[in-house]
């Protein structure tokens, strides 16, 4: 599944997991903290070495507690989330 709204730049996300390298269990976006209900994932997303800048990601589509989902990814190189699109 890939969602229908994708943001022109990805966000930078403050999340929290149990194990440094694991899904997510809550978020914040905008100040707003929402919590893990179910997690899809990791799907690894890499770009080849011969289209130049070398991209590494795994994504996770989210579902909160409230209902909404969300596609997150982690930059494998830096270990930083990014909130990449929103499912309706």
């Amino acid at each position: 599944d890939r969602p229908l709204c994708l943001r022109p730049r990805p966000a930078a996300v403050a999340m929290a997991s149990i194990v440094p390298e694991g899904p997510p269990i809550y978020f914040r976006l905008a100040g707003v903290r929402h919590d893990v209900a179910r997690h899809w994932g990791p799907e690894r997303i890499e770009t080849g070495w011969w289209r130049g800048r070398d991209v590494q990601r795994d994504y996770y589509r989210i579902e909160t507690e409230q209902g909404l989902r969300f596609w997150l990814f982690r930059r494998r190189d830096t270990g930083e989330w990014f909130l990449h699109g929103f499912f309706d």
